[in-house]
This record gives structure tokens, sequence and C-alpha cells, in this order.
């Protein structure tokens, strides 16, 4: 199975425009990544409506996606999340995989994270649903996400206990063929190392899937911070991965720096963020990239409720002065464009 470094869309909220996703695909090469994986919340026809067809407009932008991805030689995937899956949804699941056979997908996710979780018969049903779809599915390869993807006990706390003996029969019971997502030892783990990826294989009995929740930034409290950095503190022999995929920002243009280092930051190189900043500086110029390095600090520990309105305005003042894309996605971050609405978790 061909190994997938790349990005996920998989954050909660402000979703990201078509053109956006398309520019995406064209630049993945450009960094030596090779997958895209479409799974925003916002979309209902992956999530909480996954058991209808997308209306004619949203799946033609979709077949757009996939023969972009064909073009530039980047592995195009959809993340579906099975939201209260029972044997009763056998057909229409069926169904909902042959419609998806014709984007030609690279690579086809099952999702189970973020769902109640406290059901004894949780795993079963679950399996019950990769086994349908790894009959019927033609995506290359497949990517299962459980309902506790990670060490950190607040999965416990906000969707029930996992069940007993959760990890041990996934592990058991997976086919040996699907690749399986893991955070890292928290939801938005600080660090990733070696140690991490062996107590998830510990675990999973299968080289982990990473899905990396940085630069992301969609929560009640990381909305209020831009994550800008160049990827950090993680250190790993990509050999030693069943993949990895990044969860990028609500602000598109704001995470193309950050994709930019993805390869070199996975390997804990420290050239990662010199790349970072050339990927700014033809982007969007050296004035605004030195804006952009600058403001991290600010804009990144300090944060919206940490600044001064002197800070804020001094800042919009500042972005004013550059008409790009970025500067655009800063100001209206600055102004409360892309405050937290609790109603996206639903």
């Amino acid at each position: 199975m061909r190994q997938l470094l790349g990005v996920i869309e998989g954050f909660y909220g402000r979703q990201w425009q078509w053109q956006q996703r398309s520019e995406l695909l064209r630049l993945l090469p450009t960094f030596a990544l090779n997958a895209y994986l479409y799974a925003p919340k916002g979309d209902p026809f992956l999530r909480n409506r996954w058991r209808e067809n997308w209306p004619s407009e949203l799946w033609r932008q979709l077949q757009q996606l996939s023969s972009d991805a064909s073009l530039h030689g980047v592995s195009f995937g959809v993340g579906l999340s099975l939201i209260d899956y029972s044997e009763e949804d056998e057909a229409v699941l069926v169904q909902k995989i042959q419609s998806l056979n014709e984007l030609a997908l690279g690579h086809l996710g099952i999702f189970f994270d973020d769902m109640r979780g406290d059901d004894p018969q949780l795993l079963q049903r679950q399996l019950q649903a990769v086994a349908l779809i790894r009959r019927y599915s033609e995506a290359d390869s497949l990517y299962f996400c459980p309902t506790y993807y990670t060490f950190d006990p607040v999965l416990d706390d906000v969707f029930g206990k996992r069940p007993e003996g959760y990890w041990p029969q996934l592990a058991s019971q997976l086919h040996s063929d699907v690749a399986c997502f893991w955070t890292g030892p928290k939801v938005c783990s600080p660090s990733l190392y070696a140690s991490d990826i062996d107590a998830a294989k510990r675990v999973l009995h299968r080289p982990p899937t990473i899905w990396d929740n940085y630069p992301v930034n969609d929560g009640r409290l990381t909305s209020r911070f831009l994550h800008l950095r160049p990827l950090t503190e993680r250190s790993i022999d990509s050999r030693h991965l069943g993949g990895y995929f990044m969860n990028p920002m609500n602000q598109f243009e704001l995470s193309l720096p950050v994709i930019a280092s993805l390869r070199l930051g996975l390997a804990g190189n420290e050239a990662a963020s010199e790349a970072s900043y050339q990927f700014a500086v033809k982007r969007w110029g050296e004035s605004f990239a030195e804006f952009w390095q600058s403001s991290t600090a600010l804009v990144q520990d300090v944060g919206l409720d940490g600044m001064s309105s002197q800070q804020r305005n001094e800042q919009l003042a500042s972005l004013k002065k550059f008409d790009n894309l970025a500067a655009h996605e800063w100001s209206d971050w600055l102004t409360g464009g892309y405050n937290f609405d609790p109603a996206c978790l639903t």
C-alpha cells in the first residue's frame, strides 16, 4: 500500500472554498506531499446526513477535485463519518460506497470519531461497517478512525467511557490491510516522537497513521489563536508510520506555510522553519512575510483574548497595507470572523 503523506481537511466550523481545495492539490507536490483527504465536519453529507447523496452541484465539485488530484498526481480521499450506523443501514451504506466509487478514490476514510462511545456493541458495529466497505469500495486504501484515537482521557470524559477491551479487540479484529488513525498522546499533541509511535503500534498492532491536530484551530479555545509556526516538536522516521495527515486551520491561506514545512518538520529537521519562511516570501512577498514572522508570537502565544485593544488595532492598521488573501484572513480573524460557534459541533 502506497504511503500517504498530506493534508486532511477535517476541522469543524468555517470551511474552505472549492477553489482553495483545488489550489492545495496543485501545491501539494511542490511540498513533496502526495495526499489530500476531504473530510470537513461541516459537510452534512459526510456526517449527520451521510445516508443521503450530495446535491448535484456539490457532487460536481467533488468530481472536479478528484480530476484535479489525478492531474497533479495526488491521492484524493473522502472521509465518511458513519453517525449512528447499525445493521439496518447496510443497504444505504452500500449505495453510498458505490457512489463514492465514481470519484476514483485513492483512499477512503471510515470515521467514528467525535461521537458517543459508551456502548458495549460499539466496536462490533464499527467492524461490521468496515467489512461491508472493504467488500464494495474500490478505493486503493482504507483508513479507519476509531472513536478512541488517543491515550488522552478527555475522550472518555466527553464521549463516555470506552467499552472494556475496545483497543485489544480493535487490534485483533480490524483487517490487517486497513490503516488506523491515531492523534498521538493527546487529541492535539504538542509533540510526537518515536516512542509515541511505538506506543500506538503496541495498541493497534500496526503502524499508526497519524492525524496531526496541528495547526488546526477550530475549537472554543484554539479559535482564539492563529497557529503560524512551522511544524516542530516532531521527530519521526516516516517509514515507521502507516501514513501522516496534517489537519490545518480554518484559515486556508495562513495554513500554507505550515503545510510547506510538513516533510522537514515531521523529521525534526530545523530547516522546516526556513522552508516555511521561504514559501511565505514566494507566496506573499518579503514585506508581508516579515510581518507574518514578527507577529507570530502575538497571535500564537498571546491570542485574541490576551492582546490589548492597542495591539489589535496596530495589527489591523498594518494589515491594511497588504492586499493579499492571507492579510484578509488575518484581519477577518482579528475582527471576529472566525469566532467559535458551538452549533458547528452538531
